[in-house]
């Protein structure tokens, strides 16, 4: 998964945005053209539960920006995307007006903000051309909207100035595209600092939709990971509870630094990979080479980059084999490359948990015991869990996630098979090569493959490959000669 660096950054008071999408020119007919209409109801349709649509004039455009980042600490729903139409004086009838809104879903649900400057101010009702006083809503009010309700703009002094120019109505349809195209887009990320404005579940989640959409890479989360549920629930106590809720957790030192320890292959990486997925933020892998250079100090600025990198916003790096840059400094021949590089990761460390970004650095080893004790100590990656080679139980586990869409025949015995894995200390990529394996002695049985070099396997013999207890059985053998 691709960490997206972050450009074109602005700061409105306590707002962050990157990946910012230029606004296009788009030529309004009039206050009451339905060219206007169609746009806000684009901006309705581009909403979902993690997004807000934004509106005001270019002249009130600092006010209001500045109303709305003091009075988003009300919108109760974590935002992670803002679609902006700013529009210009000629584009409103009358310059007076500085009416300015957000508009959000929760629960299906819309709602309107007024995020209105000076001067300026909405009413919301069914019917608000006589600018009644219960239908005025106050600056950073937040008030739902209703199918029918009108949405009137009006300036303090000049009562009889005032214009209808929205009838909310519910989007047939999400479509953030339309939207997408001639407003600005921004994807939103924070500090610690503007958490109390924005209560964020996820930072990420919208930073390069399309990318993620056509991605290649498979998705993994904690149903995929098997026999690992201490492990699972210590890490949804001390990084998804964080992340999702940050304003419960902002007076506590939180362990950015993660130790998963214990032999190979039994599901470090799955569990960082699924991990990140759980936290809806980036996941960036990185093997403990790739910060290996062949000059004197490369390597120590490759980590840097990195952790850069995770600095900007909330993302699971994971740094596997990590006992080869995080080895005791012992003074040996080899200090003077290596010390340096462990000098290094304990400063990056220290300005990750002084930072307020979320983000959270997991490093496997299969050697606890080479590691450098002050990396290892409290402050830095001061969580150590051990992922140990699975048991009965877990194996089990393990079972059901990879056969659950096998096709296994009646032969199959889950209790001899299980038993058969303990047996040969399986771990969990062995369990799932079982089944690749298992699958492929079916096809062979089958004379499937016969059928699919002369090219006269046909749709309906899918159905006819069927896993047998022996396939499985004659895996796990040959699995059995890959581990002595």
């Amino acid at each position: 998964m691709k960490v997206i660096p972050i450009n074109n950054n602005y700061n409105y008071g306590n707002l962050y945005a990157y990946n910012t999408k230029p606004i296009k020119n788009v030529n309004f007919q009039g206050i009451f053209s339905k060219s206007l209409t169609d746009k806000f109801n684009d901006g309705l349709a581009a909403l979902d539960e993690n997004s807000v649509f934004i509106f005001f004039p270019e002249k009130d455009e600092r006010n209001s920006k500045y109303v709305f980042n003091s009075s988003a600490e009300k919108i109760d729903i974590p935002i992670t995307k803002t679609y902006t139409y700013i529009a210009s004086e000629k584009e409103l009838p009358d310059a007076e007006f500085h009416a300015s809104f957000a508009i959000y879903k929760k629960n299906n649900k819309y709602y309107i903000m007024d995020i209105s400057g000076l001067g300026g101010g909405l009413a919301v009702g069914p019917n608000v051309k006589d600018l009644k006083k219960e239908n005025k809503l106050k600056q950073g009010e937040i008030r739902e909207l209703k199918i029918g309700d009108e949405i009137l703009i009006y300036h303090e002094l000049f009562n009889d100035s005032k214009n209808v120019i929205f009838q909310f109505k519910t989007p047939k349809e999400y479509n953030p595209q339309k939207a997408a195209s001639y407003m600005t887009v921004q994807n939103l990320f924070t500090e610690q600092k503007a958490i109390s404005i924005f209560n964020k579940a996820t930072v990420t989640k919208f930073s390069q939709p399309e990318t993620k959409a056509n991605s290649t890479e498979k998705t993994f989360t904690f149903a995929d990971v098997g026999g690992l549920d201490e492990q699972i629930e210590e890490l949804r106590k001390y990084v998804l509870r964080p992340i999702n809720y940050p304003e419960v957790y902002k007076n506590i030192r939180l362990n950015k630094g993660i130790l998963l320890f214990g032999p190979p292959r039994c599901g470090k990486t799955l569990l960082g990979k699924a991990l990140a997925n759980e936290a809806n933020t980036e996941f960036m892998y990185m093997n403990s080479n790739e910060f290996i250079g062949g000059t004197i100090g490369s390597s120590e600025n490759s980590i840097r980059k990195a952790f850069d990198i995770i600095m900007q916003s909330p993302t699971i790096l994971f740094i596997d084999e990590f006992d080869a840059i995080g080895k005791k400094r012992d003074g040996s021949a080899n200090a003077r490359f290596q010390d340096p590089v462990v000098n290094q990761l304990l400063g990056c460390m220290s300005d990750l948990e002084k930072s307020y970004v979320n983000s959270f650095v997991i490093a496997a080893t299969n050697r606890k015991d080479l590691l450098d004790e002050a990396l290892i100590s409290t402050g830095r990656f001061g969580l150590h869990m051990e992922i140990p080679m699975p048991d009965e139980s877990a194996l089990s586990s393990i079972y059901d996630i990879h056969s659950k869409n096998q096709p296994l025949d009646e032969s199959v015995s889950k209790p001899q098979i299980v038993s058969q894995m303990l047996e040969n200390k399986f771990n969990g990529s062995d369990v799932a090569e079982m089944f690749t394996v298992g699958f492929f002695n079916a096809l062979e049985r089958l004379d499937m493959n016969k059928k699919i070099d002369a090219k006269l396997f046909q749709y309906e013999d899918i159905s006819k490959i069927k896993v047998s207890m022996d396939d499985l059985l004659g895996a796990v053998e040959k699995i059995k000669t890959f581990k002595r």
